[in-house]
C-alpha cells in the first residue's frame, strides 16, 4: 500500500486517529494487500446475495 498516506489508511480502517494505525505499520505490504483482498472478496460475496 506504498504511497497511500497514513491518515487515509487510518480512516479506511475506521480508526479515529493515526496512533492505532501506527501500531500495525510494521506489517509488510504483502500482508496488508492479502488482508485487503480477503475483505474485498467477502464484501463481493455478500453483495451477490
Amino acid at each position: 500500500m506504498s504511497g497511500i498516506p497514513l491518515p487515509v489508511v487510518s480512516r479506511m480502517l475506521g480508526q479515529s486517529g493515526v496512533r492505532m494505525t501506527l501500531r500495525y505499520a510494521y506489517l509488510g505490504d504483502r500482508e496488508i494487500e492479502e488482508a485487503a483482498e480477503r475483505v474485498g472478496q467477502a464484501i463481493a460475496a455478500i453483495l451477490k446475495i
